[in-house]
């Protein structure tokens, strides 16, 4: 793993002003507030209401079955959700197709775990109208992994769209997809939509952000045939499969994307970065006309990230997550994606945006959250691995105003580890009697493959 820098000790932080002071010093301008009151909004998404203005993003902890179904853990964790009081709850990314899964045990939505998904909706969704009194409104990531794909045994079988040399040499076996696979992948992304509604979910996410297929159409520019080149080219399969699930579900289920603003990697190959050759730096004009489009064929919902949060769209950028021993910057990164979401929010007001990255500022996410919905930033304040760590942040915010630092995600990075580990993913800090048991378990089986394969211990 690369080293996080994190320059800031929010715990030794006494007030909201000490917080905005010292990232004001490093030139790091969050929208920030004391009055945490604008979180208890209820949000207008089509024709439904999202009862608050706080979110929790996908996360996923890689428990499900080897069949697809929903697992024990994953169980535990949307109850937790339920009773957390998030007033949008983002189901983890759940996989169209068996050749898209990014682990073993990811879930698969299809016809024979549909049910047992409608279970994990329904007990979602009566745990907060039990302990909350509020039915969130629940939306369900559906993916192709792509690049990151593997197969039963946790072997790569990367399937891109494109040659990419900025990362190719960090994956093995590349297969670049055809036109004909991707006309069938559209088709199983609108089967899963279908099966979305029927599991009772609010809305559908076409994941198009991070490193995975979906995303990667959005760059394809160096790809030929009808799915690469043109803008009209790359957005192809997303406006195909908007068009054929509104054609097929109607009004049963809205439709909304996580987007990346842009990919921190350098044309031809990266979306939303300027376009001359290597040079690492943004550029939204493809992204607003993008969520332009969206928003005026009828998506509700769209939540911006990059392709990693945590990285800045200059210097090395995402590339720092593939060269051993890169430094990261999330706060900087984390600005930059925020920055980005306010341009692209000014540009097409009336989309419903949903921000990402607050995690990163501990008991002052909430803070820059109702800032930003305040000062016009975006919408909804989304928290991702916050919810591992500190699943009844929202109880907190909206009954008291605040988030305890005791309970916060400490952005440690060990439920990222414990994905490399091959193992379930939570919070081994905060959730410890569950999560450090498995992360134990995870470095001992690892122990075991390094001293059967014979690699040198470092």
């Amino acid at each position: 793993m690369n080293k996080v820098e994190k320059p800031y000790r929010f715990r030794k932080m006494k007030s909201l002003e000490d917080f905005d002071e010292i990232m004001k010093a490093d030139d790091l301008r969050f929208p920030v507030s004391s009055d945490l009151s604008i979180l208890k909004r209820p949000v207008k998404i089509g024709k439904r209401i999202c009862p608050n203005s706080l979110a929790v993003h996908p996360l996923e902890g890689f428990d499900g079955t080897p069949d697809g179904k929903p697992g024990e853990l994953i169980y535990r964790r949307y109850e937790r959700y339920g009773k957390g009081g998030a007033g949008l709850i983002w189901f983890e990314a759940c996989a169209v197709a068996g050749d898209g899964r990014c682990n073993p045990r990811q879930m698969w939505i299809k016809e024979d775990t549909v049910k047992d998904i409608k279970k994990l909706v329904d007990l979602t969704n009566m745990t907060a109208l039990n302990t909350r009194g509020i039915k969130p409104y629940n939306v369900l990531q559906l993916t192709h992994s792509g690049r990151t794909s593997k197969d039963m045994d946790w072997n790569p079988k990367p399937l891109v769209a494109f040659k990419n040399p900025y990362i190719d040499k960090y994956y093995t076996n590349i297969t670049v997809t055809s036109d004909e696979r991707l006309e069938q992948l559209e088709d199983e992304v609108v089967k899963a939509a279908e099966l979305a509604a029927e599991a009772g979910f609010d809305s559908v996410d076409i994941k198009i952000c991070h490193n995975y297929i979906m995303r990667e159409l959005l760059s394809a520019f160096t790809r030929p045939g009808k799915y690469g080149g043109s803008f009209e080219n790359r957005t192809r399969f997303l406006f195909n499969v908007i068009d054929k699930i509104q054609k097929r579900v109607g009004d049963a289920i809205d439709i909304g994307v996580r987007l990346n603003t842009y990919d921190s990697i350098p044309y031809p190959y990266g979306w939303g970065m300027v376009k001359v050759e290597g040079v690492m730096k943004p550029d939204l004009t493809e992204p607003k006309l993008l969520v332009r489009m969206l928003v005026d064929k009828g998506v509700k919902l769209i939540n911006l990230s990059t392709m990693m949060p945590r990285y800045q769209p200059y210097g090395k950028g995402v590339l720092a997550a593939y060269e051993p021993g890169s430094e990261i910057l999330p706060y900087q990164g984390t600005y930059y994606l925020l920055d980005a979401t306010r341009e692209i929010k000014q540009a097409v007001p009336e989309a419903v945006i949903v921000a990402t990255g607050l995690s990163w500022f501990e008991q002052f996410g909430a803070n820059v959250g109702a800032g930003g919905i305040e000062k016009g930033w975006f919408d909804i304040a989304g928290f991702g691995r916050q919810g591992f760590a500190y699943p009844d942040f929202a109880v907190d915010i909206l009954d008291h105003g605040k988030m305890e630092h005791s309970k916060c995600c400490v952005t440690c990075d060990k439920c990222y580890e414990l994905i490399e580990l091959h193992v379930e993913s939570g919070c081994v800090v905060r959730d410890s009697k569950v999560y450090a048991p498995i992360y134990k378990r995870g470095l001992e089986m690892k122990a075991k493959r390094i001293s059967a394969e014979g690699i040198p211990k470092k």
